[in-house]
C-alpha cells in the first residue's frame, strides 16, 4: 500500500528543514521531497513548489474570499457569485496546485452550503456544480458526508436533466482515483437512481450516467491494496446490461453515444455469462454494422474491437462472431485503421482472442486476409510494444492449430519481424517466442523449471 501525507505535514517538514539545517526554501523543498520519496510516500497530490504558490495564487485567494462574503448568512447574493465562481473555475483549471489551494481555502464547503440553501436558482446551481467539477478533478479527497447526502438528495428530488447531468459529472470526478468514495457512493444506493435514467435520458445525460457507471468499476487508487471494482461491475452488469445493449439500437446512428455505450459494455463484461446476455440482446449485429458504417471513426472502431475482444471470452459468442461473417469486416477495418497504434493494437488483440483455441475462426480470418494485415501493421509500428506483443499473439493463435498457415506468414517476413521485436522488447520475450515456436522457426526457449531428480517426501514418510 502506498503511503500518503497531508499538505500541512509536507509544509511543516519544509519549515523544519529550513530552521534546523539553515537551508534556503528551494533546498529545503528538495530535501523534503527526497526524504519522503525514500520512505515510499506518494507526493502526487502535494504542492511542492511553495514559491510558485506564493507568487501566482493571489487572484484565487481573492475570489474565494469574495465568495465567502457573498454567501455569508442566510441569503446569497446570486448576481455577485456568478463571476466569482467563473473565476474560481478558471483558476482551478490552471492545475492541481490551484485546486489544492482552493480546497485549503474552504471552497468546497462554501459551495455545498450555497447548494443547500433554499431559493437558489437553477442557473446558480449549475455554476456551483461546474465549480465543484473544476475543483475536484484529480482531487476527490474533498468529498465528505455532506456532499454524499447532497448527491442522493438531488437525484431524489430534481427533474432538471441539465442539473442531473452536471451533478453526475461531479460524481464521476469524485470516483476517479478514490476507492473509498466509490464504495460510499455505491453503498448509498446510487445505482437505483441511475437505472431509470438509462431509459429516459437524452444523449448528454445518458453519457453522464454511463460515465458514472464506468467510474464505479475503476481500480485506480494506488493507496488501496484491494478494491471492490469486480463486485461493483458484477452488480451493475446484472441490473443494466440489457438496457445498455438495447440502447445500441436506439443510438446506432450517433457515433458519440455509441462510443460511450460500447466503452461501458467493455468495462462491465467481467463474467462469461454477461457476454451471453449481451449477445442475446442482439449486440453482435449492431457492432458489426457499426464497424462497417463508422470504419473511419478511429475512436469508435477501438471500442468495437474492445467489446468484441471481451465477448470472445465466451466460447459460444466467439464462434458466433465469426459465423455471422465478421472476419472480413474485422480484417478490412483493421487494415483501414492500421496507421493508429492504439487502434491497431486493439484490433490485433481482438484477432488473438477470436482465434484462441479455435481452428474454424483462424481459418476464416486467414481466408479474409488477416496474415497480410497483421504483418503490415507490425511493419508500420516497430516502436509500439503493445502492437508487437498483440501481433505475436495473433500470429501464435492463428497458426497453433492451423500449421498450414505457417508458409504464408513466413513468406510475409514474420520471422524477421518477430526476431527484431524480440531484441527490442524484453518484456514481450515469452509472447514473441511463442509465436516463433508455433511458426516452427529456430528459437531458444528458456526452461522455466527443472526438477533435481530427487524423490518427493511427505512429512509422514520423513517421520518413518
Amino acid at each position: 500500500m502506498v503511503l500518503q501525507i497531508t499538505q500541512d505535514a509536507f509544509d511543516n517538514t519544509v519549515k523544519e528543514n529550513m530552521q534546523e539545517f539553515d537551508l534556503s526554501l528551494t533546498d529545503a523543498i528538495k530535501d523534503t521531497i527526497k526524504e519522503y520519496e525514500a520512505q515510499g510516500v506518494d507526493l502526487s497530490h502535494i504542492i511542492v513548489d511553495l514559491m510558485a504558490v506564493n507568487i501566482d495564487c493571489e487572484k484565487l485567494h481573492e475570489a474565494v474570499n469574495a465568495l465567502k462574503s457573498y454567501t455569508a448568512g442566510s441569503s446569497v447574493d446570486i448576481q455577485a457569485i456568478k463571476p466569482v465562481l467563473t473565476c474560481i473555475q478558471t483558476e482551478c483549471k490552471r492545475g492541481l496546485t490551484y485546486q489544492v489551494l482552493a480546497g485549503k481555502d474552504g471552497t468546497y464547503k462554501i459551495i455545498l452550503d450555497v447548494l443547500e440553501k433554499t431559493g437558489v436558482p437553477d442557473e446558480s446551481i449549475l455554476e456551483c456544480l461546474k465549480t465543484l467539477i473544476a475543483l475536484m478533478t484529480k482531487q476527490p479527497d474533498l468529498l465528505d458526508e455532506q456532499g454524499l447526502k447532497y448527491i442522493i438528495k438531488t437525484l431524489d428530488e430534481t427533474k432538471n436533466q441539465e442539473i442531473i447531468t452536471s451533478l453526475l459529472k461531479w460524481v464521476k470526478e469524485c470516483c476517479v482515483l478514490h476507492e473509498y468514495n466509490r464504495q460510499h457512493i455505491f453503498d448509498a444506493g446510487i445505482l437505483e437512481h441511475l437505472k431509470p435514467l438509462l431509459n429516459d435520458a437524452g444523449s448528454d445525460l445518458l453519457c453522464a450516467v454511463l460515465g458514472v457507471l464506468r467510474a464505479l468499476v475503476l481500480d485506480d487508487d494506488i493507496r488501496v491494496e484491494f478494491g471492490r471494482s469486480h463486485e461493483h461491475a458484477r452488480a451493475i452488469a446484472s441490473d443494466t446490461l440489457a438496457s445498455i445493449t438495447n440502447l445500441l439500437e436506439k443510438f446506432k446512428n450517433d457515433a458519440a453515444v455509441m462510443n460511450e455505450l460500447l466503452l461501458t459494455l467493455s468495462a462491465l463484461l467481467v463474467r462469461t455469462e454477461f457476454c451471453k446476455k449481451v449477445d442475446d440482446a442482439g449486440a453482435l449485429t449492431i457492432i458489426q454494422k457499426a464497424l462497417q458504417e463508422f470504419s473511419n471513426n478511429d475512436k469508435l472502431v477501438r471500442q468495437c474491437f474492445k467489446v468484441l475482444k471481451a465477448l470472445a471470452g465466451n466460447d459460444e459468442c466467439k464462434t458466433k462472431i465469426i459465423k455471422m461473417g465478421a472476419a472480413p469486416v474485422l480484417v478490412s477495418t483493421l487494415n483501414q485503421n492500421k496507421q493508429s497504434a492504439a487502434t491497431a493494437s486493439l484490433g490485433l488483440a481482438c484477432i488473438a482472442s477470436l482465434t484462441l483455441r479455435s481452428t474454424e475462426n483462424s481459418e476464416a480470418l486467414y481466408i479474409a486476409g488477416a496474415p497480410l494485415v497483421i504483418i503490415e501493421t507490425m511493419k508500420i509500428h516497430p516502436e509500439s510494444e503493445s502492437v508487437q506483443k498483440n501481433a505475436s499473439w495473433a500470429i501464435r493463435n492463428m497458426v497453433s492449430r492451423s500449421r498450414q498457415q505457417n508458409k504464408e506468414f513466413l513468406r510475409l517476413d514474420a520471422e524477421a519481424l518477430l526476431k527484431t521485436a524480440l531484441l527490442k522488447y524484453k518484456n514481450c520475450e515469452y509472447d514473441i517466442k511463442a509465436a516463433l515456436r508455433d511458426l516452427e522457426c529456430d528459437v531458444e526457449l528458456k526452461e522455466e523449471w527443472t526438477g533435481k531428480g530427487g524423490k518427493l517426501q511427505t512429512d509422514a514418510t520423513k517421520a518413518k
